[in-house]
């Protein structure tokens, strides 16, 4: 994971701002965890292992539901590894995609949400999820589409070239929905596939600059750069002046994501 991704996830508010945004302020229903859920059909016996665990809100979700499987958070950051930990029956783990602490043939059930492109060699994560899935087991793996909010994404990119920090190392998805599907075959073979087309609407300048804000150490403004408060306060000013000048608009930037669901086979 790159030193900007660290710089994101050492901190789980920006996390969940964005969750929440997409949960609050989406065109249509947004429900990813449902998503998974229903492409997983859970009995609640599973020994589940949840990859990039983030806050835990999932792992929290199941617990929540009476599931009575082990679980596991694994992640890269000690704070989100510390949110699952912190869980009734649940394990965090500190550990990266492409080296599973686990032994083979360990888990029935591998989810990894929003996660896989922030590792360097996705086949190889997606190898390790094979590799530590019992046959029977599944693996569900949700990525953005690509360009995901591209309104937003160059809106923080445009202010933060304003202030000289340079984009080369900002994030740039390795997998992404057009991706995904041929890449998960080659390691599963058959795989299921759930589209949602989307996009989030914002009728005032606050929420968008929440969101906005919530994507900084992404295009390298992390919490502690010294012209961080400067650029947000730009932002705010280009967002507000933006509203002003088209009264009764809406802020539109289209978004959507895929689950792609694979059973391991034995051999």
């Amino acid at each position: 994971m790159s030193s900007r991704l660290d710089a994101e996830y050492a901190d789980p508010t920006p996390l969940r701002v964005r969750i929440d945004t997409h949960e609050h302020y989406s065109e249509k229903a947004h429900d990813p965890t449902e998503d998974v859920l229903a492409a997983l059909g859970l009995s609640g016996a599973e020994y589940l292992a949840d990859i990039g665990c983030g806050d835990a809100r999932f792992l929290a979700d199941l617990v929540s539901s009476g599931h009575r499987g082990r679980l596991v958070g694994i992640d890269t950051s000690p704070t989100m590894v510390a949110a699952a930990d912190v869980l009734p029956g649940v394990l965090g783990v500190l550990a990266d995609a492409e080296r599973i602490p686990f032994d083979d043939n360990t888990f029935d059930t591998i989810t990894a949400r929003h996660m896989l492109y922030h590792v360097d060699n996705p086949r190889v994560a997606l190898d390790e999820f094979r590799r530590t899935t019992k046959p029977g087991g599944t693996v569900a793996v949700v990525v953005n589409h690509p360009g995901n909010c591209p309104r937003t994404a160059e809106l923080v990119a445009a202010h933060a070239n304003t202030y000289g920090i340079e984009q080369t190392g900002s994030f740039r998805a390795s997998v992404d929905s057009d991706s995904l599907p041929r890449l998960m075959s080659d390691v599963f073979g058959a795989v299921r596939i759930h589209r949602s087309d989307n996009a989030l609407v914002f009728d005032s300048a606050e929420p968008l600059v929440r969101f906005a804000e919530a994507l900084f150490a992404f295009y390298g403004v992390p919490a502690d750069l010294p012209e961080r408060d400067a650029i947000l306060e730009d932002l705010r000013a280009d967002v507000e002046d933006w509203f002003a000048a088209h009264p009764g608009e809406r802020w539109r930037d289209p978004k959507g994501y895929v689950v792609a669901a694979a059973r391991v086979d034995a051999g």
